[in-house]
């Protein structure tokens, strides 16, 4: 990852660095002066010389943004803890090793730096950090690096929201929050398996529209085009999915007045997606934050297309985080291809004209997914208030449930009854519309390829398009 980059960058002035090698010297030196458990380090000589070098260059330490963007791309690297064992049972930096000064120093930290030469230690202050660095740079250990300011500082500067952080600006702030989100799912976040991660099927290989697990998307990596479709391109490049291209969904949809409304024509979307590097066989991992109508309308794009091997990121990249899974600013680079339109391959879309044809006998079960105040017509922001006749009221968020490590679907069960008592049958068909087509996809998804309503369809232009056409019916009742 590019140290200059991204929200996380840590710069510093000249007399900073200065000042930070000063104080690494120094507890060095002293650490050198009071480590009777370690042989005397040499005062002359190239061995000497060079650990001096690494003091006043820098190279002794790393600065906790530094460590945090390192510990983000390579969740891998070793760190040593060495503060009292009670501090570290309550909190340590994950995958960190708990030990004493002399541990690190003999056989077990040889053992560890067998296995990765490259090594962070850390403590609440520079004394045991420092003791240890000497020892092992005195042993050879060139990759060795302290934590500068210790925990506290990684704490202050990493773990603290950014409008708290010492002199933060708001504008400052404002931008490291989707950066700031993400490091603290990681930092702090509980990766065991969510209860409510259910809907995962993680497939041999793609083939059919489906939800995948991060950990079936981190065996992947690099064997699967990756769509990130968060809205802000700052929160992209700040931290994202190694290998994953970003595709905001305002990309995929036509401005209609103040509203991006109708997906592009196929070939522009096709031109789209090639230029990202996807192909019409090419396996794809949607993911969003915590809007996961944002991953399922690109879906959506995709199917319009005829494209069949994609899969949502279940938990979104919330959950991605939170498994501690890795995450990088290094932007993607990827290699266009040409991405071939089948012609009619949609299925699934309805028109307001096909959707008018299908009221009277009322053969289709229309499912409205907007807000009940503007289902009702207490509110409205559109051509006309209320609703298509005959359609039923169910916001799309009741399939949802937020936690800390991402938004979910709820469980199987609770959605196939409750969709059931609003009349519903999966033989009998449905067509899902809300205000743009937007929140309406993630419930078109939710129906057509996670629970088996074979007969559901989407209806794009939604009530936008149905308000706009005063020949078209509407009420403002509940039917």
């Amino acid at each position: 990852m590019d140290g200059k980059e991204g929200s996380m960058n840590d710069t510093h002035s000249d007399n900073t660095k200065q000042a930070v090698a000063l104080s690494a010297m120094g507890f060095a030196v002293a650490a050198a002066l009071v480590l009777s458990s370690v042989p005397k380090i040499e005062q002359s000589g190239a061995g000497a010389a060079a650990w001096l070098h690494d003091i006043e260059s820098g190279a002794d330490h790393i600065e906790p943004r530094e460590l945090a963007r390192d510990l983000l791309a390579d969740p891998t690297l070793t760190l040593v803890d060495l503060r009292p064992a009670e501090e570290f049972a309550r909190f340590h930096l994950p995958g960190a090793h708990h030990m004493t000064v002399p541990e690190v120093c003999g056989d077990a930290g040889r053992a560890l730096l067998g296995k990765q030469p490259r090594l962070v230690l850390y403590s609440n202050g520079p004394a045991h950090p420092g003791q240890a660095w000497v020892e092992l740079r005195r042993q050879g250990h060139r990759q060795v690096k302290v934590l500068a300011g210790g925990l506290d500082d990684f704490k202050a500067e990493v773990l603290t929201p950014p409008s708290l952080r010492e002199n933060a600006t708001e504008a400052a702030a404002k931008a490291d929050l989707a950066a700031f989100a993400l490091q603290r799912a990681f930092f702090l976040g509980d990766p065991r398996p969510n209860p409510l991660a259910t809907w995962a099927t993680d497939p041999p290989e793609l083939a059919t529209p489906t939800m995948v697990s991060p950990r079936w998307l981190h065996q992947r990596l690099g064997k699967v085009a990756i769509v990130d479709t968060r809205a802000a391109d700052a929160d992209f490049a700040a931290l994202h999915v190694p290998g994953a291209v970003h595709l905001p969904v305002k990309k995929l949809r036509a401005r209609t007045g103040n509203t991006e409304l109708f997906l592009l024509p196929d070939e522009q979307l096709a031109r789209q997606f090639g230029a990202l590097g996807i192909g019409d066989a090419t396996p794809v991992v949607i993911y969003a934050d915590d809007k996961m109508q944002d991953a399922t309308l690109t879906a959506v794009a995709l199917l319009h297309l005829g494209h069949r091997a994609l899969a949502i990121l279940e938990g979104g990249v919330l959950r991605w985080a939170t498994e501690r899974r890795p995450l990088v600013a290094t932007p993607t680079a990827p290699v266009a291809t040409t991405y071939a339109v089948r012609p009619n391959a949609d299925d699934f879309s309805i028109t307001a004209d096909q959707l008018a044809a299908q009221l009277t006998p009322r053969t289709t079960a229309i499912l409205d997914v907007r807000p009940p105040e503007f289902f009702r017509g207490e509110k409205s922001t559109e051509a006309r208030p209320g609703h298509i006749p005959g359609a039923v009221n169910r916001l799309y968020s009741k399939d949802l449930a937020r936690t800390d490590d991402g938004q979910w679907l709820r469980a199987r069960a609770d959605l196939e009854s409750e969709y059931a008592a609003l009349g519903l049958a999966k033989d009998r068909p449905v067509v899902a519309h809300c205000r743009t087509g937007h929140t309406a996809s993630e419930t078109f998804f939710t129906l057509r390829y996670l629970l088996g309503y074979e007969k559901v369809r989407w209806y794009n232009g939604s009530w936008t398009e149905w308000a706009e056409r005063k020949d078209l019916p509407a009420v403002t009742k509940d039917n």
